[in-house]
């Protein structure tokens, strides 16, 4: 009889706890803030239930705010400026930065990368998504995800790289010099930028 209660409380309390911890792990701290402006679940800035890329124009909206303000993470506080449907419209009194009216240069070069060429992207690059990491490795590229598995970019005819198993294609910036300094990653219909930091 004795066992049976110790089972039953256990149980109840494996419930309890199943029930208390469930929000917590399915939702991003993100989402706590977010909820006083409505947000319900993570399609408040995300296209996928579960969060990551794409996003909705809110989520775009939050990224290209956390360029604009030079900010390491998103805010969602953030969001009490946000109105939808004018994307990222400077408000009153913002002045635009020189660096913003230069004409866009060509992310890539014509024409097959050639691997002789992949020491000049290997580096570290920050997307709003997290680190990327790229090496060269005989006569390949990787890029890394820091905490995931490395993949192949594949060079392609028009200077940019694929990745096959994630659906994405990579370009790099290069600024005046020549040095690069940027990668752009389109991946399902969204564009992400990733500063080159190291």
């Amino acid at each position: 009889m004795k066992s049976i209660k110790i089972a039953i409380a256990i149980v109840f309390i494996a419930g309890i706890v199943a029930v208390l911890a469930g929000p917590a792990f399915g939702y991003p701290p993100l989402l706590v803030k977010a909820r006083k402006f409505g947000a319900k679940d993570c399609t408040f800035c995300h296209v996928d239930p579960e969060g990551g890329p794409p996003w909705n124009e809110r989520g775009q909206w939050l990224i290209k705010e956390k360029e604009r303000r030079s900010a390491e993470t998103v805010d969602v506080e953030w969001l009490a400026e946000y109105k939808p449907g004018k994307g990222e419209a400077p408000k009153a009194g913002d002045a635009a930065k020189p660096e913003d009216k230069k004409p866009s240069m060509p992310a890539v070069q014509a024409g097959k990368a050639d691997p002789k060429t992949f020491d000049d992207y290997i580096g570290e690059y920050e997307l709003p998504i997290g680190i990327l990491v790229l090496t060269h490795e005989g006569d390949k590229l990787f890029g890394e995800p820091k905490g995931e598995t490395k993949q192949e970019l594949k060079p392609e005819d028009d200077g940019s790289f694929t990745v096959a198993n994630v659906n994405a294609r990579i370009k790099f910036i290069r600024d005046e010099k020549g040095k690069v300094i940027e990668l752009v990653v389109s991946l399902n219909g969204e564009e992400m930028k990733g500063k080159r930091i190291k």
